[in-house]
Formats: structure tokens, C-alpha cells, sequence
């Protein structure tokens, strides 16, 4: 596991980066992407899109593993526009940047990541973003991982496991509900409670920023190498009934 570093985030000065200006959310569908999202609109960023990066057939998110049509419910949810582009890995920089000259072109001025303390990361988001001319924001960078845990499930973010690496997670996790009574069990298990290193990834179904929730259908697992992948799709249609939308819309946009 990463030894997170002992230097203290400064997560005002992140957010300085989004306040007032639009912004899109690189959008992986998972917590940490929800965390940056809902912070950086907590922080006075103004959200017009959301990017998810798909395998190169277009079917799935890459890493995650999402069905495009679930991804797309979350953005129904969200109230946001998706913009999507399908790359194999070789090929991915130069899909992202595309869509990064989408994105500029609906009038984003910054970018939202949600990478907590991998500079390899943060180095190639800042340099990609630079080459199409709009700024980074690393919301939750460098804070601790507990914080960040206690953070999602104070705020009601409801995720999924449904991506785990079987050579550091076993596949029991796939398919279990990522919440408080969880977290000493992937302790225990010697991985990071938030799958900083790639351990497992989670997906969003319920959160604030959610006009309502979007419910998971699990059909199987697909085993590509030592990864699981739960199987799944949208359960239900996205519908307004538990949220209404114009208060959705409303925190995206940072109204009292």
C-alpha cells in the first residue's frame, strides 16, 4: 500500500481552481469521481458535463466496467450532458484530448479529477489539460482516506463494489455495498479502503447531486485476467419521484 504523504492538503486552494467557472467532471462513475463533483459545486463551480472514457468497442467504461447505458442513467441523474469517447490504451490520450476540445467547446474552463494522491496521475490530467487549455482541479488530493470514506457516507453517497482484483482483493467483495461496516474488512484484507492502487472500484447509485437513485441489476461476472467484474444494469428508469430535479439542479449550480 502507498504511504500517503505527510503533507497537509490544501483543499481551498484546489477548489480556487473551479470557483465561479465552469467545469467539467472526468467521470469514472465511482465514489471518488462523485466526491470531486460534489465538491467542487459545493465550492462554487458551475458543472456542464461529465466525460467517461469507454473500451475501444464503446461498450464499457474503461476500468470500472460500466455499461454505457448505465453510465449514461447517472448523467440522466446528474442532469449533465455526457461526452464520451472509446479508445483501447494505446490510443486513449489522444481520445481524451478530443474530448477535450468538446468539452472547451461547451464552454468548460476547467477540469474536476477525482485522484487522491497519485502524482503520476495528477502529472498526465494537468498535462493533457494544459495541451487543450483549461486547468485541473484535484479536489480530493492528498487527503486522508478515512476522511474522505466518513465524508461519502455522511453525505448519503450509496456505492457498489463491482471491480475487484483478485490478485489484492478476494472476489467475495464483488457486489457488496461500500459503507462503514465494510471498511475494517478491506483493511483487514491489507488493501486501501478507498482502491487508491486499483484494488477494486465502486459505483455511485445514490447521492445528492442524484435526482433519484439509479438502481443495479446484476446479471453475472465476467472474469478478463485476475479482474472480476460484476455484470450489471440499470434496474429502473431514472425518475424525479424522491429528489426533485430542480433541487438537483440547484447544488450543481452552488445555490443556497
Amino acid at each position: 500500500m502507498t504511504a500517503q504523504s505527510d503533507q497537509q492538503p490544501d483543499r481551498r486552494s484546489e477548489l480556487d481552481v473551479v470557483a465561479g467557472r465552469a467545469f467539467f467532471s472526468s467521470w469514472s462513475g465511482g465514489k471518488d469521481s462523485y466526491l470531486a463533483l460534489h465538491r467542487a459545486v459545493a465550492g462554487g463551480g458551475r458543472a456542464i458535463a461529465v466525460l467517461t472514457m469507454l473500451r475501444e468497442d464503446g461498450r464499457l467504461s474503461h476500468s470500472h466496467g460500466l455499461p454505457l447505458a448505465f453510465v449514461e442513467r447517472q448523467a440522466e441523474a446528474l442532469g449533465l450532458p455526457l461526452v464520451c469517447r472509446a479508445a483501447s490504451w494505446d490510443t486513449y490520450e489522444a481520445a481524451f484530448l478530443d474530448g477535450l476540445a468538446e468539452l472547451r467547446e461547451l464552454g468548460a474552463e476547467a477540469g474536476v479529477f477525482g485522484d487522491i494522491d497519485l502524482q503520476p496521475h495528477r502529472d498526465w490530467v494537468e498535462r493533457v489539460c494544459g495541451v487543450a487549455g483549461l486547468d485541473a482541479c484535484l479536489p480530493l488530493w492528498l487527503e486522508p482516506r478515512r476522511a474522505l470514506l466518513d465524508e461519502l457516507f455522511a453525505a448519503g453517497v450509496e456505492a457498489t463494489i463491482v471491480t475487484v482484483n483478485t490478485e489484492r482483493l478476494g472476489e467475495r467483495f464483488l457486489g457488496r455495498r461500500l459503507g462503514a461496516a465494510l471498511i475494517p474488512e478491506l483493511e483487514a484484507a491489507g488493501v486501501d479502503a478507498c482502491g487508491e492502487e486499483g484494488e477494486f472500484h465502486t459505483v455511485v447509485t445514490a447521492a445528492p447531486l442524484f435526482a433519484a437513485p439509479v438502481e443495479i441489476a446484476r446479471h453475472g461476472t465476467l472474469a478478463v485476467d485476475q479482474y472480476r467484474f460484476a455484470e450489471i444494469a440499470a434496474a429502473h428508469p431514472v425518475e424525479a419521484a424522491n429528489q426533485p430535479r430542480e433541487a438537483a439542479k440547484a447544488a450543481r449550480k452552488g445555490t443556497p
